[in-house]
């Protein structure tokens, strides 16, 4: 799944297209536009449907009427997934980072009103701060930071989208995972996770912030979900944590 930078440059120029009217690129992921900051972020919809098939929705297969709620959306490949796959579904996702935000708001909204997008930290902190990166996962809370970012406490962040039954919460939030997961104060509305926790960022070198797995499994086995894990031989993907609650 890792291509050389000639066949990366290849599919670049073969697949992403320039909107001049928005001013952002795009390209075609199950049929729809999905707006990126630059043609590097490009991933080949094998990849995608990879990812989907055999981790976010490996476990649980949301269907028609099901609310997923996405924590940390990207620019929002694995909701045009779930759009193509099954009709009706309801997608909140969650993506504060202002630029990525605006890019998922615009392949969004030809999809309708089952499919949102938000953007705030859930957290109790009245003020966070980002810092820019090329890499939008490299993007986070930084204390030195230039671009203030909204935030809402859990409560208000699940009155406000009138959460009244989560079928599938995915966090992806590159170490974050542990500060929501230790916010959040009432699961009760949450019936799934996937979480992707990041001790893969720790083992190269990025800091123990990432070691984030076995706080996870604690946590979320102190709730009372059953637990799944992965083994497919590849780091990132075997950090993924699956929760379920007992039938």
């Amino acid at each position: 799944m890792r291509f050389s930078s000639i066949t990366k440059r290849y599919h670049w120029y073969k697949n992403v297209r320039f909107d001049r009217k928005i001013g952002f690129y795009y390209y075609d992921v199950h049929g729809r536009r999905m707006y990126i900051r630059h043609p590097r972020h490009f991933v080949q919809q094998h990849e995608i449907d990879w990812m989907c098939d055999n981790i976010l929705y490996g476990h649980y297969m949301p269907k028609a009427g099901d609310q997923v709620v996405d924590f940390g959306l990207g620019y929002g490949a694995e909701a045009l997934y779930l759009a193509d796959k099954v009709p009706g579904v309801h997608y909140l996702g969650v993506e504060p980072q202002p630029v990525v935000y605006e890019l998922v708001c615009n392949t969004f909204q030809p999809l309708g009103e089952n499919f949102r997008v938000s953007p705030y930290v859930v957290t109790d902190e009245e003020r966070v701060l980002f810092s820019s990166q090329f890499g939008y996962g490299a993007v986070g809370a930084d204390e030195h930071g230039c671009v203030e970012v909204g935030t809402l406490p859990w409560a208000k962040f699940v009155e406000r989208y009138d959460l009244k039954r989560i079928d599938l919460m995915k966090i992806n939030i590159e170490g974050a995972e542990r500060p929501l997961l230790a916010h959040i104060d009432d699961f009760s509305a949450v019936r799934r996770l996937i979480v992707s926790c990041h001790d893969f960022r720790a083992e190269h070198g990025h800091g123990e912030y990432f070691r984030t797995k076995a706080y996870v499994i604690e946590r979320l086995s102190a709730l009372g979900f059953d637990l799944k894990f992965f083994n497919f031989g590849i780091n990132w993907a075997d950090d993924f944590v699956y929760a379920e609650r007992p039938a």
